[in-house]
């Protein structure tokens, strides 16, 4: 059949030609977006964090007397606290923070060298007061200098990480150099700090109590390899023992912090995935009963065709050319679709534009689909005979 003649068919139903022209073009426009988002999130989530997600915990803990939450029984609190989770089987090393790495928001700091604000300035820079054991627990290594250590306690000396002394220093020895929060005594090898800081790498380390935890504070645990599940289940209750006046939240292992961060990615790719499915899966029933409605009103016109010689495989190619420029000229428009959907999400959160070979590649996806929704009206189409379509005649 020739496209004239295929578009003169279709015109004369033009509403459900129509209706199914708009069901495909937003089944494309969904799909594309869908797998770009999906991309995105799993780029996110797969990225290098610089932590060992499956051997670090982390829990909340809130006292609930006032005066515990104050100093000097802050940190005799703490110090309980801290020995009895490091006693418990499979802990490698234990440490109070401030905040916690890879999450959405927290305490954060600009920071800049003295005598070079306007040139070094970085707005939003996490900071986390902790003690000894926080390197062994983040796995971070050191790049130059050194270490904090007991006699660094309360003193404004601080460790940056390596990202952020060489966006603040550049090629310069970051060691001993000044900044508004202290003397830089060390650099350490960077770690996913926090989402919307000036850069989620960006990380200075300071020894000192926590002067009050009115918001509470956090216990960050390393264990042994494979041994979370079996630590995870006695925390709360070791940290409890410790101190009876306490509050304490869920404990979570590191890589369930990373996925509460990527939450609303991944909840709208996987929503995006399910609808695409969906929408996949009615323009097949819309194309199948598309297929099966029309080869019903041609049984007539085949008849015809195969009184006058025409082959099944000639009639099956007919019905199927049909389905396909339909689902061509839907695609087409699909395109334009794809973009303006992507164009609206990227104003409302982070996804990749759409490469050229992305819709073309969908195209050729709903090709196959509607070609095996329309596969069995087609052969239906095939099987009647010259005698019963034109008997009427």
């Amino acid at each position: 059949m020739s496209v004239f003649l295929i578009i003169k068919s279709l015109l004369r139903r033009k509403v459900v030609t129509a209706l199914l022209l708009l069901q495909l073009a937003v089944t494309l426009g969904l799909v594309v977006n869908s797998l770009l988002l999906a991309s995105a999130a799993k780029e996110l989530v797969d990225q290098p964090t610089g932590l060992a997600l499956d051997q670090i915990l982390t829990v909340w803990v809130k006292p609930t007397s006032k005066t515990l939450r104050l100093q000097p029984a802050l940190t005799e609190v703490i110090s309980r606290q801290l020995t009895a989770v490091r006693q418990i089987p499979g802990v490698e090393a234990a440490d109070f923070v401030n905040q916690i790495p890879l999450r959405q928001g927290g305490s954060n700091w600009n920071i800049f060298e003295r005598d070079r604000q306007d040139e070094s300035n970085v707005d939003s820079v996490p900071y986390y007061y902790s003690s000894e054991q926080i390197f062994q627990v983040l796995g971070v290594q050191l790049i130059t200098g050194r270490l904090l250590t007991q006699q660094d306690w309360g003193i404004d000396n601080i460790l940056l990480t390596e990202k952020l002394a060489k966006q603040l220093f550049a090629e310069q020895n970051p060691i001993g150099k000044v900044t508004n929060n202290g003397t830089v005594v060390g650099v350490v090898s960077d770690f996913y700090s926090q989402r919307y800081a000036s850069h989620p790498f960006y990380g200075q380390i300071i020894f000192g109590p926590l002067h009050r935890a009115e918001q509470g504070y956090h216990l960050i645990v390393r264990v042994e390899p494979g041994q979370s599940d079996a630590v995870r289940k006695q925390l709360a209750e070791v940290i409890r023992n410790a101190e009876p006046e306490i509050d304490i939240g869920t404990v979570l292992r590191m890589d369930e912090n990373r996925d509460e961060v990527f939450r609303s990615e991944i909840g709208l790719a996987t929503l995006l995935a399910v609808l695409s499915g969906l929408m996949l899966l009615v323009a097949m029933i819309s194309a199948y009963s598309h297929a099966h409605f029309h080869a019903l009103q041609m049984q007539k016109e085949v008849g015809i065709k195969r009184a006058l010689g025409a082959s099944k495989a000639r009639v099956l190619l007919d019905v199927l050319s049909e389905s396909w420029l339909t689902t061509a000229i839907g695609a087409g428009f699909g395109i334009l679709v794809c973009y303006g959907l992507n164009i609206s999400l990227a104003k409302v959160i982070s996804i990749p534009a759409v490469p050229v070979w992305l819709p073309l590649l969908t195209m050729l996806l709903l090709l196959l689909c509607v070609t095996l929704a329309t596969w069995y009206p087609a052969r239906i189409a095939t099987r009647i005979s010259p005698a019963t379509a034109t008997k009427t005649l």
